[in-house]
């Protein structure tokens, strides 16, 4: 199994990078720095993912749409984009 990474802050990847030097597993970690939404996804199985407000329903959409499906999304998003995602037709946030 293997890990692929995007990350777009330049010094996390060089952090993640220092902290795998050494570990007899880091060849099964693919590190991607750049836009997530600018990058084409490989194959994956599972997603997991921690965003920015201003990128979450761009993201979820690019997610929706990939194929081949992935088996599971365990995606964190801030409050109130979770609120609006949730809302119904009608409410305030919708």
């Amino acid at each position: 199994q293997s890990l692929v990474a995007v990350e777009f802050d330049p010094r996390m990847v060089r952090e993640v990078k220092k902290r795998v030097e050494g570990d007899p597993r880091k060849h099964r970690l693919e590190l991607i720095q750049g836009d997530i939404l600018k990058t084409p996804l490989p194959f994956f199985d599972v997603c997991v993912a921690n965003l920015p407000y201003n990128i979450s329903s761009p993201f979820l959409f690019k997610l929706l749409a990939h194929r081949p499906y992935f088996r599971c999304a365990v995606v964190m998003f801030q409050e109130e984009f979770a609120q609006r995602l949730s809302a119904r037709p009608g409410d305030a946030l919708y």
